[in-house]
């Protein structure tokens, strides 16, 4: 008999998030419906510095387009989606630049959205990832940072280096590589890891082929993730993961009750981060066959429904507080 946490939320195989740089209000348009055709949430990575203003950045292949403003962003979060902080500027981070590029930058976000922005997104290159701009994310009590580099994410990785899958039309020589809507499933898959895509602004035909895919390659591969996931896939916005990959990570489990009648696991949580919104966690409890009869898990003493995923073996994703008891025994 035996109680684990599962590697990802309501015991998921894969994982999958889609993130938007530079969250131009034209996404309302060509890419939101997308998202709710298919129940995927998005997330916006914000220039702060430039909310609700017309683009302009130097060398920028979006300049032009307007950025979303406060109102903007908070009717995506109402649908479901995140947002984090892309810089004040989107230039390179300089040690002198950093507490206006994260922290005030993340100050004015949060009033604009009236929430917390727990994530940071590195623009422009993973310049942008040097080691004084994470040491500056941490100190500052960010829970990760997502790069611009391809990679699938996995259950045993820390969050101050999240990878980023670029979704694209083509990429850029010597590769010249078309845009696949199957691009890195399958090991996600295989490995039981996280794959973040990015893109920036799907349109009719993409604004710039190296950095963006069109909006029907973007509905393409929505439609591909719920395809081939299927029922193993969790789809969510990346600081939702990042809540329960860290709740995992600094949860203890120690047994307080172990007999033929019963089981009963306190939980407690040892340095979990402050900014950790949620704490909901998913277990599985290998019991005995008797026990899985009208299957049961209980919550400080208190019943609720457990799933029987396999002979011997319940499931049940739970709000764990700090010293919560949690309990197996006949139904």
């Amino acid at each position: 008999m035996s109680l684990r946490i599962c590697d990802w939320k309501y015991g998921k195989r894969w994982v999958y998030s889609i993130t938007y740089d530079e969250a131009l209000v034209d996404l309302h348009r060509f890419a939101v419906p997308y998202h709710e055709e298919f129940g995927i949430p998005g997330h916006l990575e914000v220039v702060v510095g430039q909310i609700g203003q017309v683009r302009q950045i130097e060398g920028s292949s979006f300049n032009g387009y307007r950025h979303m403003n406060g109102d903007e962003l908070k009717d995506l979060m109402a649908r479901g989606w995140g947002v984090g902080n892309h810089s004040w500027t989107h230039v390179f981070i300089k040690p002198e630049m950093v507490d206006q590029e994260l922290r005030v930058a993340r100050e004015v976000l949060e009033q604009a959205i009236d929430a917390p922005v727990p994530l940071y997104c590195a623009p422009g290159s993973n310049r942008n990832m040097a080691p004084h701009i994470l040491a500056a994310c941490r100190q500052l009590g960010y829970l990760g940072a997502m790069s611009i580099r391809e990679g699938i994410n996995q259950p045993a990785d820390e969050c101050y280096w999240l990878d980023r899958s670029p979704l694209i039309h083509e990429y850029p020589p010597p590769f010249f590589s078309k845009h696949d809507p199957f691009r890195n499933i399958l090991p996600a898959r295989q490995s039981r890891g996280w794959v973040i895509d990015y893109c920036h602004c799907p349109i009719e035909e993409p604004i710039h082929i190296n950095k963006d895919c069109s909006a029907a390659q973007l509905r393409k591969r929505l439609e591909t993730v719920i395809a081939e996931g299927g029922d193993e896939v969790w789809c969510a916005v990346p600081e939702e993961v990042v809540f329960y990959h860290l709740s995992r990570r600094h949860a203890t489990i120690d047994v307080v009750g172990d007999s033929v009648d019963e089981q009963r696991y306190q939980i407690s949580f040892t340095n979990l981060p402050a900014g950790v919104a949620c704490k909901e966690l998913t277990f599985e409890a290998e019991v005995p066959a008797a026990w899985c009869n009208f299957p049961r898990i209980w919550i400080d003493g208190v019943a609720q429904t457990a799933e029987l995923v396999r002979p011997r073996v319940l499931r049940a994703t739970i709000d764990v507080g700090d010293g919560v008891e949690v309990g197996f025994r006949a139904g």
